[in-house]
């Protein structure tokens, strides 16, 4: 009798690259291992300028920016005006530990906010409610 394979489970972000942009070293880490445990293949960059510049080169794999608002040297309102310049079309979650009022400009085309201290499960809501992956 042969043996019935296991069916194949997918994983949430199978097949999805994110974007990490965040000052702090270890929260970019934990998002990091959280959301490539998830499945998802990530890129990190500390600040606005890295962010922009790994931007530039892969915004046509990039399907979701998850970006810091409060960093040193480009904020992260500024660097999602400057990736809107090069994709209009382009998702982002803002994320911060002080309250982020919704600014229309920026949630508009599939931005998303996320309020630090946040859990890997309010990452995970957050990426599905801007992706549409449940």
């Amino acid at each position: 009798m042969a043996d019935d394979a296991a069916p194949t489970r997918r994983t949430p972000g199978q097949g999805i690259h994110l974007l990490v942009v965040d000052d702090e070293r270890v929260v970019r880490r934990a998002l990091q291992r959280i959301l490539e445990r998830d499945g998802y293949t990530v890129s990190v960059a500390e600040g606005g300028r890295e962010a922009l510049e790994i931007y530039e080169r892969q915004w046509r794999e990039i399907a979701l920016v998850i970006l810091d608002v409060m960093m040193p040297d480009l904020d992260g309102r500024e660097v999602l005006r400057r990736m809107r310049e090069l994709n209009p079309g382009v998702r982002a979650i803002l994320s911060s530990g002080f309250t982020v009022e919704a600014d229309p400009t920026l949630t508009a085309s599939g931005a998303g906010l996320l309020q630090k201290p946040y859990t890997p499960d309010h990452v995970r809501a957050a990426i599905a409610d801007v992706l549409a992956v449940k």
